[in-house]
């Protein structure tokens, strides 16, 4: 079984990624040209909305939002002693995304956005003006890596997730969604196991299990989107979950793209975020074996 990749994805992301895209790359510890870091903050500082926020799709006209915001801190917070003034402002405006039921959601503002890029049918699983699971699990991860240290509302955000989740162990993107949604379960998982809820709490483990499901499903069918949550399960704990993790190793390297980059099912062409986030989980999945 192979497990390294053979074409080049690092001048792939810098050609064609955008800045969370370059940073996913930065974070694979994968040696990179020296002044890419800085030149992504620089651009990052330049593109931030006065409130703090990152603009939906990196626009420069459009309002902040709550996931790139969320995604970004995430990521800089691997080096974040040499920008605190943006983390700073990123956290503020992170919090004030917080609702009254502990959950993180999206302004109203950016529901054209939403719709521009994927048709009605995000609103389905990213509506705005109430609390996402997901977005909700993102935003707790990120306030926990950059060490906020504002209890009340992270421990209103823990809870929120530990109240939602649905008996088949995945949750819906939001209260009162009649299904539930396995491609959230990834992002909540990591909120949760950053603001240190204990692996044997029942909420980890019926979760963990639905994950560890959903990706052996995935991974019968190919599908490489869904691998973007492999590492969320953590350590593997049997053969059979090593198994799945050297599986899904081994698709991400089998459906690399000549370019460099991975493309959705469906598609020719390589998409810069799907390849950004293959690579990390890829890298990551690694460390876990």
């Amino acid at each position: 079984m192979g497990n390294e990749l053979h074409h080049d994805f690092q001048s792939f992301l810098i050609l064609n990624g955008n800045i969370t895209d370059k940073l996913r790359l930065i974070t694979t510890g994968y040696k990179i040209p020296s002044d890419l870091k800085e030149q992504i903050m620089e651009d990052l500082m330049s593109i931030m909305n006065a409130n703090g926020g990152i603009p939906f799709g990196f626009k420069r006209s459009a309002p902040s939002s709550t996931k790139e915001t969320a995604e970004l801190l995430s990521l800089i917070s691997n080096f974040q002693s040499g920008y605190e003034d943006t983390v700073k402002k990123m956290i503020g405006f992170l919090v004030s995304r917080q609702k009254n039921d502990g959950g993180f959601g999206e302004s109203l503002k950016i529901d054209p956005h939403i719709e521009d890029k994927w048709g009605s049918v995000g609103r389905d699983w990213y509506p705005v003006g109430t609390s996402i699971t997901w977005l909700t699990g993102k935003s707790l991860e990120a306030l926990c890596l950059v060490n906020f240290e504002d209890s009340e509302r992270l421990l209103r955000a823990r809870d929120f997730l530990l109240e939602t989740q649905y008996e088949d162990g995945n949750w819906p993107d939001f209260k009162d969604q009649n299904i539930s949604d396995p491609l959230g379960t990834g992002n909540i998982l990591l909120g949760l196991h950053a603001i240190g809820v204990e692996s044997n709490n029942k909420v980890i483990v019926d979760g963990r299990a639905a994950l560890l499901q959903h990706l052996s499903d995935c991974i019968e069918a190919k599908s490489i989107c869904d691998l973007a949550d492999v590492t969320a399960i953590g350590k593997p704990k049997t053969a059979k979950e090593k198994e799945i993790i050297q599986n899904s190793i081994e698709l991400i390297v089998t459906s690399q793209k000549e370019d460099g980059g991975w493309a959705p099912i469906g598609s020719k062409k390589s998409d810069p975020e799907l390849s950004s986030i293959l690579l990390l989980e890829f890298k990551r999945a690694h460390n876990l074996l």
